[in-house]
């Protein structure tokens, strides 16, 4: 026989726990994304974002084990967002004039500003040391951009190598620098700021010429750079 009450405890044990009001992972960081895009990654805490997701320390701990690794895991959804956004739009205009596909790219950088202010402040927002999310940008979007520039090149003729490395790397620093400027230190409308980015990055594309390029690869190569190879007039003609 058993004892008075062992088997109300043990139905309790046994029936499940109801997830209804439970929240998710996302649901978690986009209380964290919040709370640090308007606070800053140092300032935030785990009660900040708690309260902002209307949950417990504990709960936060319970899913992602510390701090540290909560915004971890939000830079690295983030960045994936990010990078996957901009994958779609380079797919998107492969087949567009070179020029079109500049504006493109740059105009999708400022959609997802306006899509996601919150996600891109946080990967922008702390860019003084190597490894943070900003930098990681670069190295992610960096060998895309790379590719174009080279088929583009040789298509009119010009082999370029490493050079376009340096030049992928310029022209997504002028989108996102003018983004950083934009979200974080001025605040200033996003629509004039994109087409600050535009101009600048057409201005770059229809200023640099093939032979200066290949003179950067030929000093890469050698450890040598010749003034007078960099000197060429010719021109990559843009077409918007």
């Amino acid at each position: 026989m058993n004892k008075p009450g062992r088997t109300g405890a043990s139905r309790r044990r046994s029936r499940p726990r109801s997830t209804r009001n439970r929240p998710t992972d996302d649901q978690l960081l986009d209380a964290a994304r919040a709370v640090i895009s308007e606070h800053g990654v140092e300032r935030s805490t785990m009660d900040m974002i708690a309260e902002r997701g209307g949950t417990t320390r504990v709960t936060l701990y319970a899913h992602f084990g510390s701090r540290d690794a909560l915004v971890d895991r939000l830079i690295e959804r983030e960045l994936g967002n990010f990078t996957d956004w901009m994958a779609a739009a380079y797919d998107e205009s492969e087949d567009w004039s070179y020029g079109a596909r500049a504006r493109h790219s740059v105009e999708a950088t400022f959609d997802f500003a306006r899509s996601n202010p919150e996600g891109l402040r946080l990967l922008l927002g702390h860019r003084q040391e190597a490894e943070d999310p900003g930098r990681r940008l670069y190295t992610t979007l960096e060998p895309r951009v790379a590719a174009r520039l080279r088929q583009n090149y040789a298509e009119r003729g010009a082999e370029i190598a490493a050079s376009a490395d340096t030049l992928a790397s310029l022209l997504i620093g002028i989108s996102l620098d003018v983004a950083y400027r934009a979200l974080i230190v001025d605040r200033a409308d996003i629509d004039v700021a994109c087409e600050i980015a535009v101009s600048a990055t057409l201005g770059v594309l229809r200023a640099v010429s093939p032979e200066q390029l290949l003179a950067l690869d030929a000093s890469l190569a050698e450890g040598v750079v010749d003034p007078d190879s960099a000197t060429g007039s010719s021109r990559i003609h843009i077409e918007n």
